[in-house]
């Protein structure tokens, strides 16, 4: 990958599961992942499809791209600034 367009460092797989599942484990997630990274999630379930767009704007992470393939959608959720430096 690029360094415009890292390799996510968590890839979550949701397949057809509901956003009731999915929220809290990318809120877990995004707590592991120290404040910076990319986190991918692929789904098929049109629920969340709808949802992860509004969750990335109340958690104030950006949507980077989104991509459909073989009848799922896969997002991009960059955590964090990738131009801020890290505080020791």
């Amino acid at each position: 990958m690029s360094a415009q367009h890292p390799a996510a460092a968590v890839v979550v797989e949701a397949g057809g599961e509901p956003w009731l599942r999915v929220e809290p484990l990318l809120d877990r997630r995004t707590q592991e992942m120290a404040d910076h990274g990319v986190l991918e999630v692929v789904t098929a379930n049109p629920g969340v499809r709808t949802a992860v767009p509004g969750w990335c704007t109340r958690k104030g992470v950006a949507l980077e791209a989104t991509a459909d393939r073989n009848g799922s959608t896969s997002f991009r959720i960059r955590i964090g600034s990738p131009s801020l430096p890290e505080v020791p």
